[in-house]
């Protein structure tokens, strides 16, 4: 994933009467509207506006042109979002357009529609066809010397997504208790039995969403987690900056959250496998632990033989959760 890039045409910003004749399309009101609440495909816009994605694409190229709507590749997908907002004309249409689409229903839609990029995720997740551990049969050594650094606090663990748990036995010995959470039956089933082999009388396994309620309150009611683990999980989202924000409410003060996820590349055959994003910017990791209230203390690549390769960012909370 990258930075938005705006057009060459958009170094000189328009003047006043070329934007008021942009603006005079409802169509392109909406399109900025709909871009402000979130960033979405053509073929996203397409079934909001219920039109032809050529002819969202049609509508949208002026407002790229102007500067209006910045673009982000993920792998071969673009992304738009509403730019140029301190403009005190672009925010008169924004307004404008936000109320058309809020009077058609427009706005409420989007969660639905953001929500259709996990279908196959979700799928496979509910078949046990997903492998969620960090690579399917390497080592989780390379976790260690990372583990033993956020130590001493040692109360409880939270592995978000476990998968088949491939980082429960190593969490175990270090920590009172863990908890390891996936949404998927099929996957906890395999998790279930990786625990009672390796006989981890502490380990509570949990099929839960992030935003889970009763989650959150056993997580609270024992103190809050000192450390919490995102490990291959935030390709599949979505929205991967809600579950980075919900992953540090359930830390102590002075927890640690570990994220690891890939570096941005170009294998679009992981869509097939339910892959909503091809890797992460590490600016866009930050940013997300960041706006979490999080001290990022330390980032960079994970090290191991994983393919796409594989960064790490570690966050330390520093306000009570």
């Amino acid at each position: 994933m990258i930075a938005y890039n705006k057009s060459v045409a958009a170094t000189a910003a328009p003047a006043h009467a070329d934007l008021f004749r942009l603006l005079g399309d409802e169509d392109r009101l909406r399109l900025l509207a709909l871009c402000d609440a979130e960033e979405l495909t053509v073929g996203e816009l397409s079934t909001l506006l219920r039109q032809s994605q050529p002819q969202v694409t049609r509508k949208t190229q002026p407002l790229r042109d102007a500067g209006l709507l910045g673009e982000r590749r993920d792998g071969t997908r673009i992304l738009l979002r509403a730019e140029a907002k301190d403009n005190p004309i672009v925010l008169a249409a924004l307004r404008a357009g936000q109320d058309l689409c809020l009077a058609e229903g427009r706005l409420a839609r989007i969660p639905k529609i953001v929500a259709k990029r996990e279908e196959t995720a979700r799928k496979l997740f509910a078949d046990g066809a997903v492998e969620t551990s960090p690579i399917p049969g390497v080592s989780v050594e390379p976790f260690l010397p990372l583990l033993s650094s956020l130590l001493p606090g040692h109360h409880l663990a939270v592995d978000v997504g476990c998968g088949d748990g491939l980082l429960l036995p190593l969490l175990s010995p270090l920590y009172d208790r863990v908890i390891g959470v996936d949404r998927s039956a099929a996957r906890l089933a395999s998790a279930a039995t990786r625990v009672a082999s390796s006989g981890l009388p502490n380990v509570r396994l949990r099929q839960a969403e992030m935003d889970d309620s009763n989650l959150a309150q056993e997580i609270a009611k024992a103190g809050g987690a000192d450390l919490v683990t995102i490990v291959r999980v935030l390709q599949f989202i979505a929205r991967p900056s809600d579950v980075v924000a919900t992953a540090a409410r359930f830390l102590r003060a002075g927890g640690h959250l570990i994220v690891a996820d890939h570096v941005p590349h170009k294998d679009e055959s992981l869509r097939e496998q339910g892959h909503v994003w091809l890797g992460f910017e590490p600016e866009k990791l930050r940013a997300w632990l960041s706006e979490a209230g999080l001290e990022v203390v330390a980032v960079g690549p994970l090290p191991g033989a994983f393919a796409p390769p594989l960064q790490l960012i570690i966050g330390k909370s520093i306000v009570n959760p």
